[in-house]
């Protein structure tokens, strides 16, 4: 039986072809993203992902052959779901100050995390890297170009390093998340970026 540890990184998983099979896959990734933030990457097995999708562990391993590759076929889904996103968000906020595209951004990539927490997971695994410096890079440069549209433009120097902070803003107001002062932190955070960006205009 395929081990889903590090061995087994360079597996790729196998898309389903049928719409069963699509529904099959969904279901095993939303209880894959369910137990990962329960538990954690590292604690969870591909039995206890079997178990709460209610598949054998056989049709989980005909799809991905290890956890890693359902995590990186999860984690490339979540990315491609972020960059759709973005790419609204600039048709939204083109043209407007640098505070209000901050705002929106900030809520956007909030309502990202909440929708989706798996993603804080799933962003920081380990293995192939050069994939995801791809979609990091992707995601910077969108971030970038709604600062470098706002009206008036930031310097490009300048939104590229908002690409670099804001998420971390966000990944700061994850570690808290489920405290009794998680809001007051968030609030916080976001305060930081609208004096920045209000020094910046």
């Amino acid at each position: 039986m395929p081990s889903g540890n590090a061995r087994g990184q360079s597996v790729k998983s196998r898309a389903p072809q049928r719409r069963r099979g699509r529904e099959r896959v969904a279901s095993l990734q939303a209880a894959a993203a369910a137990l990962f933030v329960e538990k954690g990457y590292d604690a969870t097995t591909m039995t206890e992902i079997a178990a709460r999708a209610g598949a054998s562990i056989g049709s989980l391993y005909l799809f991905f052959p290890t956890k890693h590759s359902l995590a990186e076929a999860m984690l490339m889904e979540l990315a491609e779901t972020l960059s759709t996103r973005l790419v609204a968000l600039k048709e939204r906020v083109g043209g407007r100050k640098a505070v209000e595209v901050g705002d929106a951004l900030f809520d956007e990539l909030a309502d990202f995390t909440h929708r989706y927490p798996a993603y804080g997971v799933l962003i920081d695994l380990s293995g192939e890297y050069s994939w995801r410096l791809g979609l990091r890079a992707r995601r910077r440069a969108q971030i970038a170009a709604l600062f470098q549209e706002a009206e008036p433009a930031l310097p490009r120097e300048q939104a590229e390093h908002l690409a670099v902070i804001v998420p971390q803003l966000l990944r700061m107001g994850l570690l808290v998340s489920g405290r009794p002062d998680a809001e007051g932190v968030m609030t916080e955070l976001r305060a930081m970026l609208r004096h920045h960006l209000e020094r910046s205009e």
